[in-house]
């Protein structure tokens, strides 16, 4: 069974990194999610996601699903751009998910556009290597 564990849930003010991938003022106010996803109690991934508070007006009733909440707000992400790259954990990663520092993972960092192409995500996330397999469909066209 799928879940999360919270780590964080707050409003603060964009990193000068967070407001150049949202494309926000410096001075905008942000909502920052930290959480660990589980699957039968294991920890699968760690995601660190930051939303415009705008998109994200009540962090109290934010349960289990990002997108579900965006979604109730009105503001479902449409498309998007992911990145995939291998990576060794670092101690705290190694600790947080269970495996050996310097294991393998898989880091992605996402942001995602509303159908007005507003960028509503920006998200870095890592994933044990050892649990997650990647596949991709290739089409002619």
């Amino acid at each position: 069974m799928a879940s999360v564990v919270w780590i964080y849930k707050s409003y603060a003010q964009p990193t000068d990194e967070e407001a150049a991938a949202l494309d926000v003022a410096a001075d905008a106010r942000v909502a920052r999610l930290g959480r660990v996803r589980l699957s039968d109690g294991d920890p699968l991934a760690i995601e660190h996601a930051v939303v415009p508070a705008e998109f994200m007006p009540d962090l109290d009733h934010l349960q289990d699903s990002l997108y579900a909440a965006l979604d109730a707000h009105g503001f479902r992400p449409v498309g998007g751009t992911q990145r995939v790259r291998a990576s060794l954990a670092t101690a705290t990663e190694a600790g947080i998910l269970s495996i050996e520092q310097h294991s393998e993972v898989l880091r992605i960092e996402r942001r995602t556009r509303l159908a007005n192409g507003r960028i509503v995500e920006f998200t870095r996330s890592v994933y044990r290597g050892d649990r997650y397999e990647f596949v991709t469909e290739l089409n002619e066209g």
